[in-house]
Order: structure tokens, then sequence, then C-alpha cells
């Protein structure tokens, strides 16, 4: 006699889509309800675990992490229900070089025909906020040509400038720049977004007033400020001459699936980009270099206050290079460890010169994670860095370093991967440490964890 099915099975797969760089990952989870038997079969394009021209699966169990192939396409991801193997979801996956969605209309409102004059001299801010406003909402775009356009970065409560709301796009030229007009405050941005959904902001330039900046204290002048919001993209963007950051994300409530592609933040006064409240946060392709003025000076910093969090951060192929304090800096307070930042990994970047002439005088480096656990390190290039190539410290607990490749580490101590002694459940596999004028790998001696099948070579001090 034949068994019925189970009845009622069902599943479901999130993130339902997913628009990934090429060589990029993103994690899938598959949940079964209707049985007692939750497992599933993994497919990308009907072919079991996928290969290397549909993009791979990787890990165990229900939720399993997707790297895309090298070339650009559209993939179909499925699970299919062991139980009952006529029950499947599946989720799209788009392989591209670009991030935004196409506008969910064709509304366009060019801001020079409404009286918006980039000149350079002109206020341009009330001229373009007119047509953000009108275009705000309707899933158009608003269009800023090439021209230098003067914004009150402070025009808004003394401290915000233009205001981008939901349903819209921004879209600058590549000769356009959002210019601040100097101002004395210690908080402004010249584009802020904030309690705003489904925003992108494409292309252009946006130069803050930090040469010619009116006061002395203060370091949160932005060049834009994304403030609990969602579904917002920000791509092929330049923030550069900040008083503060480049790219700040954070509001009182938080955001949710913040993307950054192709961006670069260069010369910030403060970091690259700073990250204090926000889940779902993607960072790829894009450059941060010679952030440095005031601390941290990090490249990319996530670095959560109290009560805040920082999850589900990935940094994936970005350049970043000279910039005062470390190239990468994940961590927080000791008062705010526990949880702050939680599932960051960082892939396939390159950071080289970061921690060079820097304010600190005992951090900076390439990559430093610090009071906080659970992150992965993996297929990074280090080189030419000052004090570390790769710093573990303080609790930085249950971290996975595998792949990376750290070279010609420079100052004190000037080690390539470096292991402090309060370090737990650590995994520092398939390394290559070379030519460091400190050690390659160093290891503190009460730190514990899994060291194997790493290459040391050339460095000042043999293994």
């Amino acid at each position: 006699m034949v068994q019925p099915l189970p009845p009622g099975i069902n599943v479901s797969v999130s993130p339902a889509s997913a628009a990934l760089a090429p060589g990029g990952t993103r994690a899938f989870t598959a949940t079964v309800t209707g049985s007692t038997n939750t497992a599933v079969i993994w497919a990308v394009d009907g072919i079991a675990n996928g290969n290397a021209t549909v993009g791979t699966l990787s890990g165990t169990g229900n939720t399993r992490t997707y790297t895309a192939p090298s070339t650009l396409g559209n993939h179909t991801l499925r699970a299919t229900s062991v139980a009952d193997a006529t029950k499947s979801a599946t989720a799209t996956l788009s392989v591209t070089n670009s991030c935004a969605p196409t506008p969910t209309s064709t509304l366009e409102r060019n801001v020079k025909n409404f009286g918006a004059k980039g000149d350079g001299a002109t206020d341009d801010t009330d001229a373009i906020q007119a047509v953000i406003d009108d275009v705000a909402g309707t899933g158009g775009t608003v269009v800023i040509p090439d021209g230098t356009y003067m914004i009150n970065a402070t025009r808004n409560n003394g401290s915000r400038g233009l205001l981008v709301k939901s349903e819209m796009t921004l879209r600058l030229g590549a000769g356009a720049v959002l210019k601040a007009i100097p101002n004395d405050s210690g908080s402004s941005s010249i584009l802020f977004v904030a309690q705003a959904s489904r925003v992108n902001i494409l292309g252009g330039t946006l130069e803050g007033e930090r040469s010619k900046h009116l006061g002395t204290t203060g370091e949160s002048g932005m060049g834009i400020y994304v403030a609990s919001s969602q579904n917002v993209v920000i791509e092929g963007v330049t923030a550069r001459e900040c008083w503060g950051d480049g790219f700040y994300i954070g509001g009182s409530a938080g955001c949710q699936n913040v993307t950054f592609c192709n961006v670069v933040g260069d010369h910030n006064r403060r970091s690259g980009l700073s990250a204090v409240f926000v889940d779902g946060l993607m960072i790829r392709n894009s450059t941060f270099r010679n952030n440095r003025g005031t601390l941290p000076e990090a490249g990319i910093n996530l670095e959560p206050n109290a009560s805040e969090t920082v999850g589900n951060t990935h940094i994936l192929g970005c350049t970043l290079s000279n910039n005062g304090g470390s190239g990468i800096q994940v961590g927080v307070a000791l008062s705010n460890s526990s949880g702050a930042i939680k599932n960051a990994t960082m892939d396939g970047n390159t950071l080289s010169s970061n921690g060079l002439n820097g304010l600190s005088a005992d951090s900076g480096g390439g990559i430093e994670v610090s009071n906080t656990s659970g992150h992965r390190v993996t297929n990074n290039t280090l080189l030419t860095n000052n004090h570390w190539g790769l710093r573990l410290r303080d609790d930085a607990d249950n971290t996975t370093v595998t792949g990376n490749t750290v070279t010609k580490t420079t100052g004190t101590p000037g080690d390539g991967i470096f292991v402090d002694r309060t370090i737990n459940g650590y995994i520092i596999t398939s390394n290559t440490a070379k030519d460091n004028s400190g050690r390659g790998i160093f290891v503190a001696s009460e730190a514990t964890g899994t060291l194997s099948g790493n290459t040391q070579s050339g460095n000042g001090t043999p293994p």
C-alpha cells in the first residue's frame, strides 16, 4: 500500500531574490513547515549545489551560501523538500555589475528645467529640493546633469541639506557635483535619507567643505546620511572632502537593506563609510582611500553605539588604501560588546598602506576586529599596511580567518596576522603570510582555537 504524502508541507526561501557582483556571496535559508522532516535538497538551475558556470553553494543544512559565477546572468536557486519532492521554493539570482533596480516609473525631472543653475556659485538647494519633493513617491527619477551645484548642508534643522524621500531615484551625471557651502556646524549632510524606503542614489560626486569649514568642533559633516530607512541603493557615487564621514548609516530606528555599489569615499576627515545601526548592509566593488584627520580615520568603520546593532554586513571586492586608521575596522566599546555587531563577512578585498601616519599610535593596519565575535575574514589581500595586516583583539572570539594573503606589513610590531591573548574559538587556516617586518602569524599562548595549513616565509621573526 502506497503511503500518502505528509499533508500541508510548505517550503520557502529567504531572501526571495538577490543581486550580486561576479564572485559575490549571499546566504540563503530554506524553511519547511508541515513536516517533522525539515531537510531540503539545494540546486542552482537544476544542478545539485551548482557549479562554476551557474554559481556554487557551500555550507550544510538549510542555510547555504551562494557564490556567484564570474559571468553575468540570471539564475534560479531551488530548495526542494526531502519529505515531499513536489514541494519546493525558489529564489531569483541576478549576477550583474549594477546594483540599483530599474525605476518603477518613466517619469523624469531635470533640475535645470526647474531653476537649478549648476554654475558653482548659485545656491541650488531650494531648486533641487522642489524637484525632489515633486518626484518623491512616484517611482520616478530626478536628473541632475553635469555641473557644480552649491548645496546648503544645514538647510533643514541646522544640520541637513537635501532631503531625499521614498519611492524615487536621484541620478547625477558623471560630471555632476553637489558641493557643500562652507558652514560652522559640527553636524551636516549634503544628502539626507530619513525614514524613507526604495531609494536609489546614482552617480556623480558629493564634495564636502572640510578645507573651508568655518568651525573647529564636531565630526559629523557627512556626504550622505542614511537614517532609519529601508531598501536604499547608493551606486557609483563619490563622497570626498567631508568634515566627517563620506557615507553614514544609522538613525534612531536603524536601517534595513542598504547597498553601496561602486562608490568611492576619498579624503574625508573621519572615515570613508561608517555604519552604526543597520541590518543588511552590502558594500561591494567600492574604494575607500585617504580618509584621515580625526579618529578613527578608517576606510570602512562598523561601530554601533550603545543600544544599536550592525547585523549581516558583507564587504566584498573593495579596495581600501592609505587610510590613517584601519582599512576595515569592526569594533565597539567594551560596554557595548555583547552582540552589537553580528555576522560580518569581509571577502575578496584588497587593503594596502593603511595605518600609515595616522593619529593613533597603537591601532590601524589592514583589518581590525575587536570586542565582537563570530565574523568571517576570507580571501583578502593585505599588503604594506602598518602595525598589523590583520588583528583580532579584545574578545574578537569565534572569528574565521581563511585564504588571506598578508605581505610586507611594516612598523611595530609589523605582524601579518596578530591574535590577542583574550581570543577564543578562532579558526585560522590556509593563509599566506610572507615578507612581513615582524612575525608572519602570531597567536598569543592564552588564545584558544584552530591554527592549521598556513604558509609563512620571509618574515622578520621566524614562526
